[in-house]
């Protein structure tokens, strides 16, 4: 009850011996209830959390707590925008674990803790004292290396009828597999019973557009009796895609040995939405760390085993924290290579693999700050909130595109920067624990970065500048490591290295 009805009542109280006085009091009563009415008729259109809401990402603030409008299955409803339990960081060491395997489920919004945090632009100083460490830690470890092609021919890869073999283990048993990238969806049509996907048969997507749509993989290891040490893999591809096919990658390790390709631009399929299997045969009995990295098209459905002594469980490597990347087409990512490459290939991909981090690509090629897409509208500030926020990101890192200065817009440095700002500040207020790092552009334009640092400045947010000094000059890209506007398979790897290492030297205090 109102503080001021509990003194009217008082009141009533103490002149209630008077019966000239209750004629007065009853209608000061009434006034009293039709004031309560009237201010919740007033307060019935702010939003309440689970009740519907017009658009996905609005968003209100009643009351000191901020409200957002999200997508939950086909609905749109109010939910309260509460900052993601930040994740204690180990001190460096050359070796860590894993969390266990993420469950499988849709993203959603975090959980609603039982109060709201005052939000600060400081609030995440410690988590980049902590990053810088996992980022120090990372370059010391010498088993974080990028895998190395099998020449052998021991592995083989042969496209067989179907399973075939006495066990089957579904992509959805999430005690089995971890996996990387955003958290993949369970597919709900019966013929895809147990699979998940990036974008689903009933077209749900882990992001809103198919173009965003990033690379994935699956992790886990596999101890078989089998005398070849046989598996099946099962995936499909979706039909109407934008490419006829999809390819996934096998890599693997023995328990002493280091990471090896299979074959580095991985085993072709059509993308018609039939089921397809691929016997794996690593050559031997034994336990085997393995890695099926897939393009975003891909369905997983599970692995098929030789025989019932052989199990599968979650990989123990450290694939924490979760580290979302936003950019253009060197995130999505597109190549200007002359040799075998797969999508794996791109600088979040070799960040994944130096660092034992999740990294989450969220690219699309043509976009920046200000410069819609090709064929599109959308620019960063739609997609960042919308969806890399409901991933539950540690940690965003925001990188420049050479499409804003440079494309149909020419937007000039100031325009560029203030965008930018304004990006951030979206961030911040949807979720204030999660750590911002931005990336000045990976070509040279030391202007715009002045500007992009002072901006970054101004809202507590650390920059890492690939102007000064340059992160691709002649001496480096005589390696051609970056050709017609876009990395290399090894200017990928050059990349990801020098984004570690810069992110290993910034200033916490």
């Amino acid at each position: 009850m109102p503080q001021n009805n509990r003194r009217v009542i008082y009141f009533f109280t103490l002149i209630s011996h008077d019966w000239r006085m209750r004629k007065s009091f009853a209608l000061l009563l009434a006034a009293t209830a039709i004031i309560g009415l009237t201010l919740g008729v007033a307060n019935a259109a702010a939003p309440v959390v689970g009740k519907k809401c017009s658009k996905a990402g609005l968003s209100a603030k009643v009351a000191g707590d901020r409200f957002t409008c999200t997508k939950s299955g086909k609905k749109l409803i109010w939910k309260k925008v509460i900052p993601a339990v930040v994740k204690a960081v180990p001190s460096p060491s050359p070796t860590q674990t894993m969390d266990p395997a993420p469950i499988i489920v849709a993203p959603s919004a975090p959980p609603e803790p039982t109060q709201t945090p005052k939000p600060s632009i400081f609030a995440n100083q410690s988590a980049l004292t902590r990053f810088i460490s996992l980022a120090q830690a990372a370059r010391a470890n010498a088993t974080n290396k990028l895998p190395i092609l099998d020449t052998s021919g021991a592995v083989t890869i042969n496209q067989v009828a179907g399973q075939g073999l006495p066990l089957f283990v579904k992509a959805s048993t999430t005690d089995r597999f971890t996996f990387l990238g955003p958290t993949p969806l369970v597919e709900t049509d019966p013929t895809r019973t147990g699979a998940v996907s990036q974008i689903t048969k009933d077209h749900r997507m882990v992001y809103q557009a198919r173009d965003d749509l990033p690379p994935w993989a699956v992790a886990f290891t596999i101890s078989t009796t089998d005398s070849l040490g046989r598996f099946v893999v099962e995936t499909s591809g979706m039909n109407g895609s934008r490419l006829p096919q999809y390819s996934w990658r096998l890599v693997y390790k023995t328990s002493t040995g280091p990471w090896m390709y299979q074959s580095i631009a991985g085993l072709s399929r059509p993308n018609d939405d039939a089921h397809h299997f691929d016997e794996v045969s690593l050559g031997a009995p034994g336990s085997f760390s393995i890695r099926l990295e897939f393009e975003a098209t891909t369905s997983f459905y599970g692995i098929g085993l030789s025989d019932v002594t052989s199990t599968i469980s979650t990989l123990t490597s450290n694939a924490s924290p979760r580290v979302a990347i936003l950019g253009d087409s060197w995130v999505s990512p597109e190549f200007n290579e002359t040799g075998p490459v797969h999508v794996w290939d791109a600088f979040t991909g070799a960040l994944t693999w130096i660092t034992g981090w999740n990294v989450i690509s969220a690219g699309v090629a043509g976009q920046g700050y200000l410069q819609p897409a090709r064929g599109g509208t959308e620019t960063y500030k739609d997609r960042v909130v919308r969806d890399l926020v409901p991933q539950n990101p540690d940690v965003i890192i925001f990188t420049g595109s050479p499409n804003d200065p440079w494309g149909p817009g020419k937007f000039t440095d100031e325009q560029i920067a203030a965008e930018m700002g304004r990006d951030i500040k979206l961030v911040q207020e949807a979720n204030p624990d999660i750590l911002i790092i931005v990336c000045s552009p990976f070509q040279t334009d030391p202007h715009q970065a002045s500007l992009m640092r002072k901006e970054a400045a101004s809202l507590g947010v650390s920059i890492i500048d690939f102007a000064t000094p340059a992160l691709f000059d002649e001496n480096n890209n005589a390696q051609r490591q970056l050709v017609d506007g876009h990395p290399t398979r090894l200017g990928s790897a050059y990349i990801a290295n020098e984004m570690l290492k810069r992110i290993a030297g910034l200033n916490s205090k």
